[in-house]
């Protein structure tokens, strides 16, 4: 796990570190201390998808340190592997706010405690990448068949409910409709404009899911 964390290619913003573990199991050795800065992220936007390698930024004097992965108050797993890479965030573990506490040592034979922990940091759902909108036109009559869902905890697909339809007109996007899709995450919109322009489909962040933007390559 310690080779695949380190392979990964993340690029780790500068940000402030703050201790917020606790010790637990033997005492910590003095100097023996691990701040961990995670910033708010994102999980893959794949159907079936399992895990994402959260990056983080590590201030440690010690090379094996694991944690406690607590999310929404409640732990869901422990010995959970932290590198300057970052650490694996399982899709099981669902959304909500995270933190990295309980800290150790695992380069002895015992697990020594190590002082420190995390930030509180968000975790949201992926966007499904496949979804969108498929759109006909005739003459100036538009249909859009809107779909946006998320990968949920246990990899599958949940429905979002609201979304953004937006046409760009000059140099500005502009709503055309606010769209309240079914509990699929569907919907069909239709519209008239005889003119040929760009479309966009915007989802808002929420606290359960990533925002993200489907957009048309070529006027329609």
């Amino acid at each position: 796990m310690k080779n695949l964390l380190r392979a990964a290619a993340i690029a780790v913003a500068s940000t402030a570190l703050v201790a917020g573990g606790t010790v637990t199991g033997a005492q910590a050795a003095p100097g023996d201390v691990a701040n961990i800065g995670v910033q708010d992220a994102a999980l893959n936007g794949y159907k079936g998808t399992t895990s994402k390698v959260i990056p983080v930024a590590l201030s440690s004097n010690r090379t094996y340190v694991y944690a406690t992965v607590n999310v929404n108050g409640v732990p869901v797993a422990g010995d959970v592997f932290v590198s300057s890479s970052g650490f694996i965030y399982q899709q099981a573990w669902g959304a909500g706010v995270v933190t990295l506490t309980g800290l150790k040592d695992r380069s002895g034979p015992t697990g020594q405690a190590v002082a420190g922990g995390s930030n509180a940091f968000t975790v949201r759902y992926g966007v499904n990448v496949s979804d969108g909108a498929q759109i006909k036109k005739r003459g100036k009559k538009l249909t859009f068949k809107v779909k946006v869902r998320y990968i949920n905890a246990a990899g599958g697909l949940t429905g979002v409910r609201k979304a953004k339809l937006q046409a760009k007109k000059g140099s500005k996007w502009r709503t055309v409709k606010n769209v309240k899709l079914k509990k699929n995450g569907t919907r069909t919109v239709k519209l008239s404009d005889k003119k040929k322009r760009n479309y966009r489909i915007v989802v808002a962040t929420t606290p359960t899911y990533a925002g993200t933007v489907f957009q048309t390559r070529n006027k329609i």
